[in-house]
């Protein structure tokens, strides 16, 4: 959005709440591989936001999950789990998108 002063209120109208789309997601689970697969920058960049966050917002807003990977309805083993043996994830091939 090009314009922020447009947006009423950045909880139900503003870039988080337009990333989800029309889905009833409440969660967004990145793994930890993932996280330390992205270039150095892109970490420092999300480890300040996050410290930021906890900052300003209470302790109640950052509780512990346990999550399990799914998919079509069955649990599945988690190859990104393993994050201590396994490297990082190539990124795309900038040919094929």
């Amino acid at each position: 959005m090009a314009d922020d002063t447009a947006i009423l209120c950045p909880y139900y109208h503003g870039p988080v709440w337009d990333a989800f789309g029309l889905t009833r997601s409440a969660y967004l689970v990145v793994p930890r591989r993932t996280l330390q697969s992205m270039p150095l920058e892109w970490q420092q960049r999300f480890v300040a936001l996050m410290d930021e966050a906890h900052a300003h917002l209470p302790a109640e807003a950052f509780p512990d999950y346990t999550v399990q990977r799914q998919e079509r309805g069955r649990f599945q083993t988690d190859p990104l789990r393993d994050y201590r043996h396994t490297g990082p994830i190539a990124p795309k091939d900038s040919t094929n998108g």
